[in-house]
């Protein structure tokens, strides 16, 4: 099933190959944005379009808050339940330290960009 009928209002999804690649589609991902809605666009990718390879492209992404990342973990939990596998990667500035203090940098696979994570997934 394409994505050409999904139209969501914070994410950008894509196909490239097996693997579904998508992006945000605002800079700052916070608690003023409806995170609720971000976690249910995140969980269709996999739930209603069957996706079991996912890129998470944070390139455009300048700030995010501790409740997008539990958006994250909560995607990462139910594709690898699925036997999936998510790479999150693009990201830099902040969103780049807000990883590395959590240590969530070395909970999920992480690559520089997206044609590494589709490689990494091939």
């Amino acid at each position: 099933m394409s994505f050409s009928d999904f139209e969501p209002k914070y994410i950008q999804p894509r196909d490239q190959g097996d693997v579904a690649v998508v992006a945000f589609t605002i800079p700052r991902l916070t608690d003023d944005e409806n995170i609720e809605q971000i976690g249910r666009e995140l969980i269709a990718v996999i739930e209603h379009y069957g996706r079991r390879k996912v890129v998470v492209d944070l390139a455009e992404v300048d700030y995010l808050t501790s409740s997008v990342l539990g958006k994250l973990i909560t995607l990462h939990r139910r594709l690898h339940r699925a036997g999936g596998r998510m790479v999150l990667c693009g990201f830099h500035g902040e969103v780049a330290e807000v990883l590395e203090t959590s240590r969530l940098d070395e909970y999920f696979e992480t690559a520089p960009d997206v044609d590494a994570a589709v490689a990494m997934l091939a």
